[in-house]
């Protein structure tokens, strides 16, 4: 088996596509996608870059694939923030029959000539099963080409006739006190940072935080202000309105704060799509803000730090196994499709180890840990020490849980309008009901408003919502096009975006900067 690779230069740029046959497979992939003759990838890991050994590790961000024998082993992110789809197409006139793989959905279903259903409501219940662990998600989506499948987490290798999933690595570790595990994350960070900035990279990776008030993003800049992280966005506030910054943290621990504004993304045209395309919610749609501070870095998240460094996470059920990395909501999923445009890596910490979450969880309620257990049902006794001991004072974080993601029911006026007319285009009623529904939530008092809500945009009720992810992933589609077709004036301004990205970072290194016909 061997792999060919072909440049698609206006794709998004960590995008790949993978056309699995028996003998070989042809990679097609965008400008960022790192190839060499036995891997790819778009990818970090906690090991020397040069080796390629990702597929090794349970410690990886992103995507790729890599040779082993007989078998290319297709490794997806070591967390459920990202993902690996498939679908076996079946041969047509001047093509083969194959199987495909890609990072990118929108890009999977375009390139097999794939359509979801409009009519269909449950795709956001359906993709948020991925909160239940990794044996109990919905791992298939109908398309009109056959049924697409899922993978998360675990790796998945290709024979030459069909795809297995194949377990991530899971080497022993001492996770029996704070000390050692304090250790594992230090060192794994370290490990991350170099494998980053490898000059072996084609595209070398610089770092970049979040933080907030809160006990997750904290934790991992305070792990990571060691290891060369020194700028850390931060919102300018949660989505109940209040401070939500994190910048008095970042101040004690040496970070350049980058703010963005919590509703800036309501300037951009049609800025839900590529979020919606990845679950059908867009809830980190506020990223998008960010963008041009993101392209080219590992992003240090601390998604599914509420499980693993809570007292008790599953109630009674806390101090058994959990190997099924089981979560509390599928926030950064959503970013999986935007970040192959913006050209990062959701490198999310806390998913560091987490199938022995019960080990983790028994530290945080040692006797020698309550010094850094704060009273009240906010407390997260490992975050607290590691940032308290970097020199964050108690004050400066975790003092009450806020939330910034968007929970925002109707999209922005930029893509109603094409919205409505897909709507339209496809026999979907409800644009009516739903400025009535809204209008009368604006009216009722603020206390009200978040349960009236949910009554009329829950799974039970039918709305003009429940579209939203078919929508998207048309819209998305178009990105993908055969070279010669026009793109919408969506897609034409995200492409041009790409091309100014890319001059940014050749100005940044040094390089000649390629002219942009604008």
């Amino acid at each position: 088996m061997r792999l060919e690779y072909r440049l698609e230069p206006d794709w998004p740029v960590q995008a790949w596509l993978a056309d699995c046959r028996a003998d070989r497979v042809i990679v097609r992939h965008g400008r960022r996608v790192e190839t060499r003759p036995d891997w790819f990838c778009e990818a970090v890991w906690d090991g020397r870059f040069a080796d390629g050994n990702f597929d090794q590790t349970d410690i990886v961000a992103g995507s790729g694939a890599r040779l082993r024998g007989n078998a290319l082993v297709f490794v997806p992110s070591g967390a459920t923030v990202d993902r690996i789809q498939s679908i076996a197409v079946t041969a047509e006139e001047g093509r083969p029959a194959s199987t495909l793989v890609s990072n990118s959905l929108a890009c999977l279903l375009a390139v097999a000539g794939a359509t979801v259903s409009p009519t269909y409501r449950y795709y956001r219940r359906d993709f948020h099963t991925i909160v239940r662990g990794l044996k109990k998600y919905k791992r298939s989506l109908d398309t009109s080409k056959g049924s697409a499948q899922l993978w998360y987490f675990n790796n998945v290798a290709w024979d030459g006739r069909s795809l297995t999933e194949l377990e991530k690595p899971d080497p022993p570790r001492d996770f029996s006190a704070f000390e050692p595990y304090h250790e594992f994350l230090d060192s794994s960070m370290a490990r991350v940072a170099a494998n980053a900035a490898d000059p072996a990279r084609q595209h070398a990776l610089g770092l970049i935080g979040t933080i907030s008030s809160g006990y997750d993003s904290t934790t991992v800049g305070t792990i990571a202000s060691r290891h060369g992280l020194r700028e850390i966005i931060t919102v300018d506030e949660a989505r109940t309105h209040d401070d939500d910054s994190g910048i008095e943290a970042a101040r004690h621990l040496g970070l350049r704060p980058i703010v963005i504004p919590r509703e800036g993304w309501r300037k951009q045209h049609m800025p839900e799509v590529s979020f919606l395309t990845a679950d059908g919610r867009a809830e980190d749609r506020f990223f998008l803000t960010a963008q041009e501070h993101l392209r080219g870095k590992v992003m240090l998240t601390g998604f599914h730090g509420d499980k693993i460094w809570g007292k008790s996470p599953y109630g009674p059920d806390s101090h058994l196994p959990h190997p099924e990395v089981k979560r509390g909501d599928p926030s950064g999923l959503t970013m999986t499709e935007f970040r192959l445009s913006a050209g990062f890596i959701n490198c999310s910490v806390p998913f560091w180890g987490a199938r022995h979450i019960h080990e983790v969880v028994a530290i945080s309620r040692r006797p020698d840990m309550k010094a850094w257990d704060v009273p009240g049902d906010y407390s997260r006794p490992i975050c607290r020490r590691i940032a308290e001991t970097a020199g964050v004072p108690r004050e400066a974080f975790g003092r009450k849980k806020l939330a910034g993601s968007v929970l925002e029911p109707v999209l922005s006026d930029s893509s109603r309008p094409d919205y409505n007319a897909w709507c339209r285009r496809h026999g979907i009623e409800g644009e009516l009901f739903d400025r009535v529904v809204r209008k009368a939530i604006r009216s009722l008092p603020p206390g009200a408003r978040g349960r009236i809500r949910h009554m009329f945009y829950g799974d039970r009720v039918p709305s003009c919502r429940d579209y939203f992810f078919p929508w998207a992933i048309e819209r998305r589609g178009e990105l993908y096009r055969p070279a010669g077709a026009a793109p919408s004036h969506a897609n034409a301004l995200l492409r041009q975006r790409n091309e100014v990205g890319e001059n940014i970072l050749r100005q940044e290194a040094g390089k000649e900067v390629v002219a942009m016909a604008m």
